[in-house]
């Protein structure tokens, strides 16, 4: 019977290997898994952030073209006479100048005040004396 024993033990051992070969496997699937998730989620991370920065490279490249107008504007001969006549108060031989009152040469932005009109009176008769009123008294 030695035989019998020694082919039990084997198939024994064969099937003792499979739970622990199993266990491993799954071990290393889930360890690539959730590698790969890390990695899937860096890279959606740094497109969205690749994605961001070409956005605000956009908006920072019309701001740029926006100054460079502004300064092509500002060293043009019509601004620096504007200007030196709004601030400096300069003038060219032969005008006159007119100050206005409470108006600023270098503000463009204009203010109106408006009053509200006065409170009005508000009659505390009641209805029937009112029509009275109106049919025996004049006009005024």
């Amino acid at each position: 019977m030695p035989p019998a024993d020694s082919n039990f033990s084997s198939q024994l051992a064969n099937k003792a290997k499979w739970p622990l070969f199993l266990v491993a496997n799954i071990a290393i699937l889930f360890v690539v898994g959730v590698s790969t998730i890390r990695e899937t989620y860096r890279g959606w991370s740094v497109d969205r952030e690749i994605i961001a920065l070409e956005q605000k490279a956009a908006s920072l490249e019309g701001r740029r073209g926006e100054l460079a107008a502004f300064a092509d504007k500002m060293q043009s001969p019509q601004y620096v006479e504007r200007e030196a006549r709004a601030k400096l108060g300069l003038q060219k031989p032969g005008e006159h100048v007119i100050i206005l009152e409470g108006v600023s040469a270098t503000s463009s932005e204009w203010s109106i005040e408006i009053t509200p009109p006065p409170p009005v009176a508000i009659d505390t008769r009641s209805n029937p004396k009112r029509w009275w009123d109106y049919f025996t008294k004049p006009a005024t």
